[in-house]
């Protein structure tokens, strides 16, 4: 409680000083000049704030080295995690290529038929192609 009272003490001090010295004539506040004020009023606070609260204690600071390793391990799971996942999507990847190549060979052997037949019928008889029908088709003839 204390500390409040010799932060909020000190504050208004100051801000009575600025008012005085501004109502005087001292100070004529343009934006660069009351950003130098703040600013040089914030060194003063941040030793007072640092003092009286003490932020930058050893516990403190070890607390945020230990919290810093966690952080560490833990992005060290994920990775390996992610790792494992890519890994899996890579090996899914290489079989669905090997499916593919596969498909594509079997494509192509049936465009190498496709061609096959269409020369094969070229080089055949009529009589030949009414048997090969009937093979395929059966005859009409006889039903």
């Amino acid at each position: 409680m204390k500390k409040w009272i010799i932060i909020i003490g000190s504050i208004i001090v100051v801000l009575i000083v600025i008012g005085v010295l501004h109502d005087r004539g001292y100070l004529n506040f343009k934006w660069t000049t009351l950003t130098n004020i703040f600013a040089a009023l914030a060194g003063p606070y941040m030793l007072m704030k640092n003092k009286f609260f003490n932020r930058n204690s050893v516990s403190s600071v070890q607390e945020i080295l230990d919290r810093a390793k966690q952080g560490l391990l833990e992005d060290e799971e994920h990775r390996k995690e992610y790792d494992t996942k890519i890994e899996e999507k890579e090996n899914q990847i290489k079989l669905l290529e090997q499916r593919i190549e596969s498909l594509d060979s079997k494509i192509q052997t049936i465009e190498q038929q496709k061609a096959n037949v269409h020369q094969e019928v070229q080089a055949m008889t009529p009589e030949q192609m009414m048997i090969e029908f009937e093979k395929y088709y059966g005859n009409e003839k006889d039903d």
